[in-house]
This record gives C-alpha cells, structure tokens and sequence, in this order.
C-alpha cells in the first residue's frame, strides 16, 4: 500500500510480511524522540505524548497526526489511533478494523514482538527463518563474525538521515538498558494512561501481551 513505485504488482501468495510490532508506550516516547514524517501539535515534546487536543486535559478532542508515505498522507485520530491503525491493516479485514467483530486479515502475515528481537535475537530469528522456510545461517560475505555463526548486531540496527541523528539511536545494548530496566507506563501521567487505555485498541495489547 504504501510501497513508492504503484506499478510493481504482487499477489498474495508471492510475499509474506514480517511486521514489527512495539509496545505502544515505548514506541509513542520514541515518535516524540523522532516522529518521521508523522506531524502533530507537540510532535517533539519529549515530555508528554498526550493524546488531547492541545494537551488540554478537560479536552474531549483527540490531538490529530498526519503521516506522509511515498504514495500520499494518512490522517488518525491520535498518536495512539496512529498504532491502533497501523497494526489493524495486518490484523483485521479493512471493513472490521474498528467493528466489535474482529475478523483476520485474508493474507499471510508473521508479526513479531519488537521486544523479543531485542532481547532474544538468535532464538526469534531461527524461528522466523523455520517459518518463511528459510535456513539460518551465514552471509558469505559477512566478515565481522566466523563461519557458522550467529551475527549479532551491537550497533544501531538503523541507517540514514530519516532515522534521525546516530548519537541518539540506540544500539543492542543500550536498548537492553533502555527497554529492560522500567515500566515504559512509569513516564506518563495518569491523565495519559487513562487516555492510552481508552485508546489502544484491547485485542491487539491482549494478543501481544502488551498492558
């Protein structure tokens, strides 16, 4: 859908997505550390992620955010509508994402805890491999690990301008640090997670294992 050349045509049975999915609290703090191409009003507040509309608590009114992909722009409700929307396309047939029937998508689809990535990196991706029937093992021109062994990638898996500045990417250790030693809820006030709760859409959370 939002791949940048229209003309490049696939079926269902040529592609399999392998989707990541984040816990939405880490993941809405991360949006504020670098929002990409989604804008919204205090879009760089480190501070806050509120969903309110100009984080006015007594505000019925949700803080809309606009996202611009190759093939045009998105509009959602929230930040946390943002999530709800996104991992609904994988999740859902497009006319139950927001009924009270939920129905399963009609492809095939792998999605993937981002935190099992990080921290069971070797164990997930053998799986993964087992699953696209692939074979892990080793690029021959991988010449940072020896044969037969599994590359683990300290650094900043992520690369290019659009992913911000290096020196505030996290790398595996530092996101082991980061994500491993709190409660990512521990940052919000009470008037977000009240907020977030009424928003995050519960069968997603409940399926994930995400609260």
């Amino acid at each position: 859908k939002y791949f940048k050349n229209p003309k490049s045509k696939y079926t269902v049975d040529e592609v399999l997505p392998i989707v990541l999915i984040r816990n939405p609290y880490g993941w809405m703090k991360s949006m504020c550390r670098n929002p990409y191409t989604a804008k919204w009003k205090g879009a760089h507040d480190k501070e806050t992620t509120t969903q309110n509309k100009e984080g006015d608590a007594k505000s019925e009114e949700y803080n809309p955010v606009d996202v611009t992909y190759g093939s045009g722009a998105t509009h959602h409700m929230s930040l946390g509508h943002l999530w709800n929307d996104w991992y609904s396309e994988y999740l859902y047939s497009n006319n139950t994402a927001y009924s009270s029937k939920k129905t399963d998508a009609p492809f095939p689809r792998l999605i993937v805890r981002f935190e099992d990535i990080i921290y069971y990196p070797y164990e997930v991706t053998k799986q993964i491999c087992a699953c696209a029937g692939g074979v892990l093992g080793h690029r021959q021109d991988d010449k940072d690990v020896a044969d037969d062994s599994f590359h683990y990638v300290v650094r900043s898996a992520k690369a290019g301008f659009g992913h911000g500045p290096a020196s505030q990417r996290n790398g595996l250790i530092d996101s082991w640090a980061r994500y491993g030693s709190s409660d990512q809820r521990d940052v919000y006030s009470e008037e977000d997670l009240r907020i977030a709760t009424e928003v995050l859409d519960p069968f997603i959370m409940d399926t994930f294992g995400y609260s």
